[in-house]
């Protein structure tokens, strides 16, 4: 249940951090990394193996992405503050 909310937090975060600036890369950031965290009971089939106990799931694909997205609206935000 714990992993369903943060999910959703994830995803509503995701949509509305551009708004925030650098304040909501920061927020994606530390959701993507709780989702990383807690989403064991959400993950699937292993896509790539990293090492024989450890690899990457679908369920690890949204942590990723919501990091790399907050990478870019930091980085953009940054940008923008520095001109």
């Amino acid at each position: 249940m714990f992993a369903a909310v943060v999910l959703t937090g994830l995803v509503l975060v995701a949509g509305l951090s551009g708004r925030f600036g650098l304040p909501g890369a920061a927020l994606l950031a530390a959701v993507s990394l709780l989702w990383l965290l807690v989403d064991g009971p959400m993950e699937g089939v292993v896509l790539v193996t990293l090492t024989e106990n450890h690899g990457i799931t679908g369920a690890d694909l949204a942590g990723i992405a919501g990091l790399a997205l907050a990478g870019v609206r930091g980085y953009r935000s940054y940008r923008t503050r520095s001109r």
